[in-house]
């Protein structure tokens, strides 16, 4: 069975070694291993740079991606692009903070190859707050995802807090995602989805990805991959059969209980023996939902 993830942090935490490092959770050979098809690659922005040096630092990050391109990679920046006997890669900014308050930056980092954006990290940006303030996207933030629309790109709503959630559900009209969040029914961290918030997205047609984040699963001592379990059952319950998926923050995590992305067979097992799901339900977990969401927004 095919594998489509929606987060992963190794472009920029092992940028000498973007593809084949072997002490990265995600390399080439392990997400083979695992029969990958889609990976989204995020561009984390350290937080300490703002300006000029965020918009260097991201724009060197994807450079560097070009450069280092190989036979076994293929960059995803429409539906015509894709190819189904490679990994497709899609680039995606983690924060807002290298458009900087100018939108022509923007029409930059798409023609990059850039397809999808999360408009914060954990702190403010020019767009928007993150999880640790109240304020949501400020007049310019709106603009930018109004103009994120018209473009094809995805809105990615991982790291936001609530005002400015309800914010992009009140000035856009897609689907959008939550590429690496989980429920916070099941575990209640601020990083975590509330009900509410999942049934819009699964009213939108949009989709969430499954975060193995230990912090974000649940409480230490559990089983925590039987806590994730728990996440998936849950959304499932509340309608997310058709939005639900994978976004395991690999290489932008210390603690997680699925050690690297060789191991996404063990949760499909996992899916089917503990669960007991169906395995058309299974497909669209593990990479289904994903990649029709992923086409239908890019076109």
């Amino acid at each position: 069975m095919k594998v489509a993830d929606a987060h992963c942090d190794t472009l920029t935490k092992f940028p000498d070694n973007i593809f084949l490092s072997q002490n990265a959770h995600w390399n080439i050979e392990k997400f083979k291993k695992s029969n990958g098809l889609l990976q989204y690659f995020a561009i984390f922005t350290p937080p300490d740079l703002a300006g000029d040096s965020a918009f260097r630092f991201a724009a060197n990050a994807i450079g560097n991606f070009h450069r280092n391109m190989i036979s076994d990679v293929v960059l995803l920046e429409n539906k015509s692009n894709f190819v189904n006997d490679k990994i497709n890669i899609l680039l995606s900014l983690e924060g807002a903070a290298p458009i900087i308050n100018d939108i022509s930056n923007l029409y930059t980092f798409y023609k990059l190859g850039v397809r999808a954006m999360g408009l914060t990290w954990n702190h403010r940006n020019f767009l928007a707050d993150g999880i640790d303030t109240d304020y949501g996207l400020t007049a310019f933030g709106i603009e930018v995802i109004k103009e994120m629309e018209q473009l094809n790109m995805i809105i990615d709503v991982s790291h936001l807090n609530t005002a400015g959630f309800d914010d992009v559900v009140k000035h856009t009209n897609k689907p959008f995602i939550a590429s690496h969040s989980n429920s916070r029914v099941m575990f209640d961290h601020k990083r975590n989805l509330h009900d509410e918030q999942i049934s819009e997205i699964i009213s939108r047609g949009g989709f969430i990805g499954m975060n193995f984040y230990s912090e974000f699963i649940g409480p230490k001592g559990k089983n925590l991959r039987f806590e994730l379990l728990k996440h998936i059952e849950h959304i499932l319950d509340i309608g997310g059969e058709n939005i639900i998926g994978l976004g395991a923050d690999f290489d932008g995590i210390d603690d997680t209980p699925f050690p690297d992305a060789s191991f996404y067979p063990d949760l499909k097992k996992m899916l089917q023996l503990d669960l007991k799901l169906e395995e058309t339900i299974i497909e669209k977990i593990m990479y289904k939902n994903l990649l029709n969401c992923t086409l239908k927004l890019i076109d």
